[in-house]
């Protein structure tokens, strides 16, 4: 007796394959011309100053440098060590600043400063490429021109040295140069130098390490650069770009809780407690919400937020989340129907409440619409923007696309900046649509409604 089970596999054709093939060909094409603007934005911020104009643009940065600068002071006498110090911090500024500013287009990210005496380093400081920019850009040396008496006009080459950082001891410390730095820059270096920016002491060695790494070291100082543009604002000056971050975590938050829990009982409400026909009128008024343009309600809205208080405080960010959306009332609603009512009718039977109901039974059937919901709402609003450009003056409760904004608009940021405070941004999304995407396609399948 033969086997009516049994499975038959039949091998596709030459032409059938050729179809795969190319559907695979082509699906791997979109993949790789949807990302080529996230790559080539990665990239970018990961470039030098000069490079990120080069036209044509690469899609690669190159590499990284890390230049040594070995400066001498045997055979100098001091009166004092407040005297040396001062000679090396001057040094330092020449240097570092100096270099930094002539050879941009050298990709150098990082330059040390090594200050020795009688064979010994007594002196040490080192710096990224993106510290001294924006010190040119937003700190010291803001609309200055880099030359030798502007940077050591005043005090201002000791305030630069204290931002930058450095050490200092006579009788020495554990820091010394790599042996044989001797290479293509030290003419460059020494010609500079002498030429530009003359040093108190002698230029002993200069020379690089190729350290990719120091292009990710970038992003470092990227959150750091809020502090510099607005330094009159302590919050910022404390937290950096972390602070709108902050921010928008708190106001995405609340949109998450407050959507899962009015549009859920909104949407009981409307399934269980409410008649069919008086449902449907009222589930009509929170999609027929869906219909009216932002742009239509937008100036009376504000008018209504700043009467009430709401403006330039949290409560103007958050307000506007307490109004369920009428799309997640919806699938609420639908799922809710597809809850046999024998559950409802036994529960009742024992004296259950109708909140017992909808904590003890709704919701946790409803895992799947909760975790559509709240990363339906992270992802639509984390870039958000206009909102909230409108009711926040203060800076301290700048969300991210709006701190990034008004970053923009800042005649000192650079491209390369602009291009790593997004990828910043739009990283969480990025993480989170990756982290859930299997919990999102069970969601919305989950998420279907009979019609």
């Amino acid at each position: 007796m033969k086997n009516k089970n049994k499975t038959i596999h039949v091998k596709p054709g030459p032409s059938e394959r050729r179809l795969k093939i190319c559907a695979v060909v082509i699906s791997l094409l979109f993949a790789a011309l949807m990302l080529y603007p996230l790559i080539f934005a990665i990239s970018s911020s990961m470039k030098d100053n000069a490079k990120i104009y080069e036209i044509p643009p690469q899609l690669l940065p190159d590499s990284a440098n890390s230049l040594s600068v070995v400066i001498d002071y045997s055979g100098m006498e001091f009166s004092d060590e407040a005297q040396m110090k001062d000679a090396m911090l001057q040094d330092n500024i020449l240097a570092m600043l100096g270099i930094n500013y002539k050879m941009a287009d050298q990709s150098i990210m990082e330059i040390k400063v090594y200050g020795t005496k009688d064979g010994k380093t007594i002196f040490y400081s080192r710096a990224h490429q993106m510290k001294l920019q924006m010190e040119r850009d937003y700190g010291i040396y803001s609309s200055t021109t880099i030359k030798k008496d502007v940077l050591l006009h005043g005090d201002r080459y000791v305030r630069a040295s204290d931002s930058i950082g450095y050490e200092f001891d006579p009788d020495g410390i554990a820091r010394t140069p790599a042996e044989g730095l001797s290479d293509a820059f030290e003419q460059q270096v020494s010609l500079l130098l002498s030429d530009n920016y003359p040093l108190n002491g002698t230029l002993a060695a200069a020379g690089s390490r190729t350290r990719n790494i120091l292009n990710l070291e970038s992003f470092k100082y990227y959150l750091q650069m809020p502090a510099y543009i607005y330094p009159q604002n302590e919050t910022i000056v404390r937290f950096g770009f972390m602070t709108f971050v902050a921010n928008s975590i708190i106001v995405i938050g609340f949109a998450m809780i407050s959507q899962v829990i009015l549009c859920s009982v909104c949407a009981f409400v409307i399934s269980r407690l409410l008649t069919k026909k008086a449902g449907n009128f009222v589930l009509l008024f929170f999609m027929g919400g869906m219909m009216v343009p932002f742009a239509s309600i937008m100036l009376p809205q504000l008018i209504m937020y700043r009467q009430i208080g709401a403006y330039n405080n949290y409560a103007a960010l958050l307000l506007p989340f307490l109004y369920p959306f009428g799309f997640y009332v919806y699938l609420y609603k639908g799922f809710f129907d597809q809850i046999p009512g024998s559950y409802f009718e036994a529960a009742s039977l024992d004296g259950a409440s109708n909140f017992y109901l909808y904590t003890k039974i709704c919701m946790p059937l409803s895992k799947a619409i909760i975790s559509l919901i709240a990363l339906q709402t992270f992802i639509g609003n984390w870039n958000d923007f206009f909102w909230a450009w409108l009711v926040t003056e203060d800076q301290r409760l700048w969300t991210l696309n709006v701190a990034l904004y008004n970053i923009s608009n800042n005649r000192g940021t650079k491209q390369n900046a602009l291009m790593g405070l997004a990828i910043v941004t739009i990283t969480p999304v990025i993480l989170l649509s990756i982290l859930f995407s299997k919990q999102l396609k069970q969601s919305v399948m989950a998420s279907g409604v009979k019609g």
